[in-house]
């Protein structure tokens, strides 16, 4: 993974909080911010995988 990868899983996180602040039932305010949770960790993965990688380039 790359690290245009976790910008964009990060860029995904913060729209699924934007529409958790809209949402209209509670919830669907969780289910989002739930998703956004799962993106936030695939984010940091990305990150962790670029570190491994980054230490044998």
């Amino acid at each position: 993974m790359t690290e245009i990868d976790a910008e964009r899983f990060k860029s995904n996180a913060d729209e699924c909080r934007h529409l958790a602040a809209d949402a209209i039932s509670e919830d669907d305010r969780q289910a989002w911010l739930r998703l956004a949770a799962e993106w936030d960790k695939l984010s940091e993965h990305a990150r962790h995988c670029r570190g491994i990688f980054d230490r044998y380039e």
